[in-house]
């Protein structure tokens, strides 16, 4: 029940699925992915010509079709992006073009608008892994079992209206090491009561101008602007966005020192500050952004054990010099 998916533009399954913006993939070894997509168990790998995947639901695996291609071809965005003209966009910034050249195929993934809002608000303070073990854990607990023969059961991403239900289960019924604060709790729960409700309406904020996009989304308590940015940018097609996290803050101190207008406070900016922001990367890097930013996010994390003490890299200043390049550390350009 393999099904071939060809993508002729530039495509890093691996970087996409496993860098940090979704929480539902899992290495299964080989070069095999699984994950929750929709309402599917997808598992999927790359091939010299594209992907190959087989699809599971609640009654197991089925064949793949033309919808299943459709699915993913929206997830990846080869529906709608020149990913080869993105790049060459954004690589108007030096460091973002060696980036570039160092990490071909990156994509921004495109999410259900609800599962990122939610999963992202419970990134704050929270390791990578720990948010997808807390989204497995959700899911599990509130969601609809999808099969593939060979793997172990997974869940799909709750229902607005279960999610309604979760407070008390997710401060003091989750495992210990996976439970929320009150203001993480209350922050789901009330975005779950607004889409039920009707008052959040993923279409109809589609089509608003970004900056009613953020402040719509930051009228939910606990969500701040970064949190906002990631959802404009991962789910409401907003590639002006620039979530501003630890690392990317980071990147920006040390890429770009004496120009970028950091907030005064980072990580719950003033509306002046995060406008100034906004106005600066698009300056900078342009229409996409975020793009831009994703690249800035991979391309120190690796490297921040070397960022936090002295700015170098000994791994990117051995390859530089083996290319006969300069090493501008952490990354050579």
């Amino acid at each position: 029940m393999m099904r071939q998916l060809p993508i002729d533009q530039p495509f890093d399954l691996a970087l996409s699925l496993m860098m940090g913006q979704a929480f539902r993939w899992r290495h299964l070894g080989d070069g095999w992915y699984s994950g929750v997509l929709g309402e599917y168990l997808i598992r999927i790998r790359q091939t010299e010509s594209g992907v190959e995947y087989r699809v599971g639901g609640p009654d197991g695996e089925r064949p793949a079709d033309d919808k299943d291609d459709q699915l993913l071809r929206r997830y990846f965005r080869e529906d709608t992006d020149d990913v080869a003209t993105i790049y060459e966009d954004i690589s108007r910034d030096p460091v973002v073009a060696g980036l570039v050249r160092r990490y071909p195929g990156m994509r921004v993934l495109r999410q259900d608008p609800l599962e990122c809002l939610v999963t992202y608000i419970c990134t704050p303070g929270t390791p990578i892994l720990r948010v997808r073990d807390i989204v497995e854990a959700m899911a599990k607990e509130w969601g609809e079992k999808v099969t593939l023969s060979e793997e172990e059961p997974r869940y799909l991403f709750p229902e607005p209206s279960l999610l309604m239900r979760t407070g008390t289960w997710l401060r003091h019924e989750m495992h210990p090491k996976l439970r929320f604060s009150e203001q993480q709790s209350s922050a789901i729960v009330t975005t779950a009561r607004l889409v039920v409700s009707g008052d959040l309406d993923w279409h109809t904020l589609a089509d608003q101008p970004y900056d009613v996009v953020i402040q719509r989304l930051k009228a939910i308590k606990g969500v701040g602007y970064k949190i906002a940015d990631c959802a404009a940018m991962m789910s409401l097609e907003r590639f002006q966005a620039f979530p501003l996290d630890v690392w990317v803050k980071r990147a920006m101190e040390t890429w770009y020192p004496t120009d970028f207008p950091m907030p005064n406070n980072p990580t719950n900016p003033s509306k002046k500050d995060h406008d100034a922001m906004i106005a600066w990367v698009a300056r900078k890097f342009g229409p996409y952004a975020g793009y831009a930013g994703q690249y800035l996010f991979h391309g120190i994390e690796p490297h921040k054990e070397y960022v936090r003490r002295d700015g170098s890299c000994p791994c990117c200043k051995a390859e530089a010099l083996a290319a006969g390049l300069h090493y501008e550390g952490p990354i050579w350009k």
